[in-house]
Formats: structure tokens, C-alpha cells, sequence
């Protein structure tokens, strides 16, 4: 589960949903931003669905197809204005005006690919030598290969001319074009960051006294000796039971110069949510797939947002090796802007909810050192 920093009125809900599930234990941390919670299901409660409002997106310039059609009817968010950022950070320039809306076919032939394919009717599909994505109008779910992801904005179609928004066109859909390129390594050097530890204890599982902390530490000890036979240099940002705040384990990924940055997690919700999800940073301009009721500024980019493209890049890597080494249920890749751990990073940096301890069925299998061993394969074999 994650940490987050909350005025101490943000509280009272979550001690209410405490105190209905039963929570009994003592308040923790949540590693992603620093805001004590509850131990337990309900400490970190997610939906089990993303929940989000869809964009206004304004009428687009004339699309560049020959027969002239009528334009979207949603307006989008005003393009993203940089602000200044509490650590040293280079802020990436805000794109020239540009339409916000383009058809579907239109970026297919830009990018060389063929038209796209309605395959029910409201559900799209373009193939390329990558895989297939498959969009549909009025949903920001969107798959590719079958696997799940969030779009920034849902398409949406005039007179049955589907249309995508230009940021999605960028920064959702372009980085899965290379998805079966490796991860480039630079220098070599990768950050293991092993969420919660000492007196942050993680969430807890259902079935007794064992902790999100002492998974994640073991998973990512499991996951070194792996990646260092496949030529990595491999730095953990905690090799015991300590407390390490937040600032220290991007710190870490500095005084390294870290390629790339992996937060390892375990999840916690409601009766009925098991799964695997991988968060990355939400671009600038878009909506999050993830807010837990926290301010979700799209008009701000944050240093992070320099490795927007990396990151979706190396997530759906990640995802995707998880999920056909593990096989885990599918909650998809998704976005979120709260996370400490992910906004202030200079490298491609991802955080993976490895599985709900809430669930019983799942919380058996990460008990399991066999099964822990098989996550840590999972994520060596994206990297390789």
C-alpha cells in the first residue's frame, strides 16, 4: 500500500470506513505520500473500478481526412502550465497549440498503420506489428493485446468517425508502439525500492499476522540476484526492517543515478478486488485513474512528466510479464499523480500493486515463497 501527506481533516472518513470493516490495528503510513492509515482493508481501500469524470474537449480544426467531418462535441482541459517543483528538476516546455482532437484513422496513417476496424459498435481495433489496440467511444478503458490500460480522455465520434485526443495519440498509445523494445539501460544501475518497512508496516493479511513490508522486502531480495545475471547493477533502498521516508528513497535513485526506479507493493481494498495493477505518473493534461479524494491538478507538470513516455514504456512491460508469468487478474496499468515516489523522479520509475493481502485466495498465494519467487521472474524477465 501506498503513503500519502493529508491535511488531518481528510481522517475522518477514513477512520469511519476503520471502524465498519472492523479495523482494529494500530494507524500506519501509507508508503506512496506519507499520510498515516489504517492497517487492513479499508486502511487503503481502492475501488475496485477507477473512477473518473471525462473530459470537456473543444471543438477540433477540420480533421485532415479528404471528405470534411463534423467536429467532436466535448471540450478538453487547457493545455498544462508548468510550475515550480520543490526538487531540482529540468520542467519540459509546454506544447505549441495544436488541434486537441483527431480522427482515429487520421493518426493510424501518420503512424504507417492500417485503418482502424469497428468490431462491435462502439469498439474500434487497430493492429500493428506491435499488437492491437482495441478503443471504445466513451470509456477511457482501453486495451492493448489484450492487456489493460487508461486513456486521458474517452474517444468520442461524429456521424460514426471515431476521434482520439492528441495527448493519447502522444502519451498513451505512441510508447505502446514500442512496447516489445527493451528498456534502455544506460548506465546499468536500477533502484529496488521494497515499499513500507520498521515501524511502516504495509497493509496486513487477512489471514493473520504477516505484513506488506515483510513481502515486499523478500520479493525484492529474491528480485536482485536476478537482475544482476541479466548485467544489472542493483541498488535497494532498504536491505532490512527500517523505517525509510520518502525523500530518502528518491534520494537513493539520485546519489545512484539510476536508470530506472521500481517500487515494489502489495494492495488492500474492500471485499472482492484482487488483481494486479502498475501505476505510473499521470501525464500532464490528463485526468488520474487513481486520486483517493487528493487534488489532481492537470495544469501542472511535474518533474516526473520528463519520463512520460519511459514510464508507460517500461509499466506495460512490467504488466504485461507479471501477468503472463504470475497470472494474476487484470486491473490494468494505470495513472496516478499523489505519489510521492513516482512525481519528483528523473528516470523511468513505476510503482507495482503486486496483488490485494485482502483477498484470501491471494493473500494464501503471497505467503507462498514459490509464489514470490515467480514475482520476482515475472519482473526480471521484463528487463532482460
Amino acid at each position: 500500500m501506498l503513503r500519502f501527506t493529508r491535511p488531518a481533516a481528510a481522517f475522518v472518513p477514513l477512520l469511519v470506513v476503520a471502524v465498519l470493516s472492523g479495523c482494529g490495528a494500530p494507524p500506519k503510513k501509507s508508503t506512496a505520500t506519507g499520510q498515516r492509515l489504517m492497517p487492513g482493508p479499508t486502511g487503503s481501500s481502492r475501488p475496485p473500478t477507477p473512477s473518473y469524470q471525462a473530459p470537456r474537449a473543444v471543438a477540433p480544426p477540420p480533421p485532415l481526412a479528404p471528405a470534411p467531418v463534423v467536429q467532436p462535441v466535448p471540450k478538453s482541459p487547457s493545455q498544462p502550465t508548468p510550475v515550480p517543483q520543490p526538487v531540482p528538476a529540468t520542467v519540459p516546455a509546454q506544447p505549441a497549440a495544436r488541434q486537441q482532437w483527431i480522427p482515429l484513422q487520421t493518426w493510424a496513417a501518420q503512424m504507417g498503420l492500417p485503418a482502424p476496424v469497428r468490431v462491435s459498435p462502439n469498439a474500434f481495433q487497430i493492429r500493428s506489428t506491435a499488437g492491437a489496440f482495441q478503443l471504445t467511444l466513451g470509456t477511457r478503458a482501453a486495451s492493448w493485446n489484450g492487456y489493460k490500460f487508461h486513456l486521458g480522455f474517452a474517444p468520442v465520434a461524429t456521424n460514426s468517425v471515431p476521434f482520439i485526443h492528441t495527448l493519447d495519440a502522444e502519451k498513451n498509445l505512441a510508447p505502446l508502439l514500442q512496447a516489445n523494445r527493451p528498456v534502455q539501460r544506460g548506465r546499468g544501475v536500477i533502484v529496488i525500492d521494497p515499499g513500507h518497512g520498521g515501524i511502516e508496516v504495509g497493509t496486513k493479511s487477512v489471514l493473520g499476522n504477516q505484513f506488506e513490508k515483510t513481502y515486499t522486502l523478500d520479493w525484492a531480495q529474491r528480485l536482485k540476484p536476478l537482475l544482476e545475471a541479466r548485467g544489472w547493477k542493483v541498488v535497494l533502498t532498504r536491505t532490512s526492517d527500517r523505517t525509510v521516508e520518502l525523500p530518502e528513497r528518491v534520494l537513493i535513485a539520485e546519489q545512484h543515478q539510476a536508470d530506472i526506479f521500481l517500487s515494489l507493493h502489495l494492495n488492500a481494498a474492500a471485499a472482492g478486488a484482487a488483481g494486479l495493477e502498475t501505476y505510473c505518473l499521470t501525464p500532464a493534461g490528463m485526468a488520474s485513474t487513481l486520486t483517493r479524494n487528493y487534488p489532481d491538478p492537470a495544469n501542472i507538470v511535474l518533474p516526473g512528466n520528463s519520463q512520460d513516455f519511459q514510464n508507460l514504456h517500461l509499466a506495460m512491460r512490467v504488466h504485461r510479464s507479471l501477468l503472463q508469468n504470475v497470472g494474476m487478474a487484470d486491473r490494468g496499468v494505470q495513472r496516478a499523480r499523489f505519489m510521492a515516489v513516482l512525481k519528483t523522479q528523473q528516470r523511468p520509475a513505476i510503482l507495482i500493486e503486486a496483488g490485494y493481502l485482502s483477498d484470501r485466495n491471494e493473500a494464501k498465494n503471497l505467503a507462498s515463497e514459490a509464489y514470490r519467487q515467480k514475482l520476482a521472474l515475472a519482473v526480471a524477465k521484463a528487463l532482460e
